[in-house]
């Protein structure tokens, strides 16, 4: 991180055992629970308080392929603790294009794991023939606006309430 913290980045692999799935399901829903209230909004678009188990799932279900994932943990006395999630879905209507989002807990935001996060996704995504990641990002989200246009996202209206923001992939994105 910016101010010298250790932390690990990783991809979210498909196939892992049960306890692993678990265990980042766990970490997600703790993650999500300490995020503020603004936060949440500004990722989820609903005021939520905690993820459905349903929410969950759909957040731990990867193919390494068409839905990636890359989570930032940080070691804890308590053990591994995850503070950061990035991930993409590709969309079965729309060749070669990927839903993105990308997700840190408060107290981690501004220290550069965000831009981490999204620069894996990123090369991973080119690696995997996506040639456009797309995030649908509420006009209030300005951090995340900011992020995408590190990465020279072509940002539109999406309808009255949503942007979208387009990251054009290149050849040169697809280092993973």
């Amino acid at each position: 991180m910016k101010d010298g913290t250790p932390y690990q980045m990783h991809m979210c692999v498909a196939g892992r055992g049960h306890g692993d799935q678990q265990q980042m399901k766990e970490q997600i829903a703790n993650a999500v629970e300490c995020m503020s209230s603004q936060s949440r909004w500004l990722r989820f678009a609903a005021p939520i308080i905690k993820l459905s188990d349903r929410q969950l799932s759909y957040l731990t279900d990867f193919d390494n392929s068409d839905r990636v994932a890359w989570c930032a943990t940080i070691h804890t006395p308590e053990g591994d603790r995850g503070i950061g999630l990035a991930r993409y879905t590709r969309l079965e209507d729309e060749d070669g294009i990927a839903e993105f989002a990308v997700t840190v807990v408060d107290e981690f935001q501004g220290q550069g794991i965000g831009f981490t996060l999204l620069k894996r996704l990123v090369e991973t995504a080119g690696a995997n023939q996506i040639t456009v990641l797309r995030g649908y990002i509420l006009p209030s989200n300005k951090g995340m606006l900011e992020l995408c246009k590190k990465f020279g996202a072509v940002v539109g209206r999406e309808d009255s309430s949503t942007l979208v923001a387009d990251i054009q992939l290149t050849k040169q994105d697809a280092t993973v």
